[in-house]
């Protein structure tokens, strides 16, 4: 990876929100659709837990992402 960049830099500021709405929303939904096909499911906290874990998936994968697009640049 480029040390030019590191995960708390500035410019991962919008990919880092971007990255936590979409997990929350993922897991939200991964929950939200036991629920309406069970009647039942698992508690909206779970639902927080999955979603924290995918934003950390999204925002690694942007984070490698840009890191490999500035070290192209150079």
């Amino acid at each position: 990876m480029s040390d030019d960049i590191s995960p708390f830099h500035p410019r991962m500021r919008k990919p880092g929100l971007i990255a936590l709405v979409f997990g929350l929303v993922l897991g939200f939904l991964a929950v939200g659709a036991q629920r309406i096909t069970d009647g039942t499911g698992q508690s909206l906290l779970l639902g927080v837990v999955l979603g924290l874990l995918a934003a950390a998936f999204l925002y690694g994968i942007m984070y490698r992402n840009l890191s490999k697009r500035l070290a192209q640049e150079e």
